[in-house]
């Protein structure tokens, strides 16, 4: 064996460990990267009348479409946001024969905003807490 060099098929794993000591921690930083909190969702919470909007809007529209079934405890629900699903969904009917489909449409955004906003007046709904 010449002194100085090598002998094949004899690995120098200090080198690689050295390596991978130095890089590993690189790629595993928990901080976010620049610009991450661009592309994170919002903290902010949907506030009541939100909900009760998307809520009573989408079975709105199911109901229009013909696609809805089930009870106001199925859909998820109380007795007052079914209340207001009838009385829009009346108003969109009636609206949807006079000017279409998009006339419908309109009524449900403008009166299931109205009527949420309603029962929500004053920081949450009114009357006994299962309304």
């Amino acid at each position: 064996m010449t002194p100085g060099v090598p002998r094949r098929g004899r690995r120098r794993p200090l080198p690689l460990a050295l390596f991978v000591c130095a890089v590993l921690p690189l790629g595993c930083d928990s901080r976010p990267h620049e610009g991450a909190a661009h592309n994170s969702p919002s903290a902010r919470a949907t506030s009541p009348i939100e909900l009760c909007v998307s809520l009573i809007g989408h079975w709105a529209r199911e109901e229009l479409a013909g696609r809805a079934a089930g009870d106001f405890m199925q859909k998820g629900l109380s007795g007052a946001q079914n209340e207001i699903l009838t009385a829009v969904v009346a108003a969109a009917r009636e609206e949807r024969g006079r000017t279409g489909a998009e006339g419908a449409e309109r009524v449900v955004a403008v009166e299931t905003e109205r009527r949420c906003a309603e029962r929500h007046e004053g920081g949450g709904p009114t009357g006994h807490p299962w309304r």
